[in-house]
């Protein structure tokens, strides 16, 4: 497995952010730099850490599948209405042809690609 670190410029922000939009937080490590786990359902994990590079963090690029993402928009605008300073933000969706995606911006600024592919025919 692959785990990529993810800055963060509020850590406890981006705590809140990750663990409302689906993620399973764990193994919390406080000490110089924190960092934590976080699983996303049946698709793998990222380490968040509390450092926070304006430029690293603005040129990191994240791809999230999702099995609705109908559902998971409503819980980004949900996030964001009660997060307004957060600096969340998406746009999309856009059809690709293979799926549909939208790019959703985290506290931090790094740019996830999330997309649900369309379902095959048998």
């Amino acid at each position: 497995m692959i785990e990529v670190f993810v800055p963060c410029k509020d850590f406890e922000e981006s705590l809140r952010f990750y663990e409302f939009i689906g993620f399973n937080l764990s193994n919390v490590v406080s000490g110089d730099t924190k960092t934590c786990n976080a699983t996303y359902p049946n698709q793998g994990s990222i380490i968040l850490q509390d450092f926070y590079v304006k430029d690293w963090a603005e040129n990191t690029m994240m791809t999230l599948n999702v099995e609705d993402l109908d559902a998971f928009i409503n819980t980004v605008k949900s996030y964001q209405s009660d997060h307004a300073s957060s600096g969340v933000r998406f746009n999309g969706p856009s059809d690709f042809g293979w799926g549909t995606q939208i790019h959703l911006i985290d506290p931090s600024g790094v740019l996830w690609h999330v997309f649900q592919k369309q379902k095959t025919q048998p």
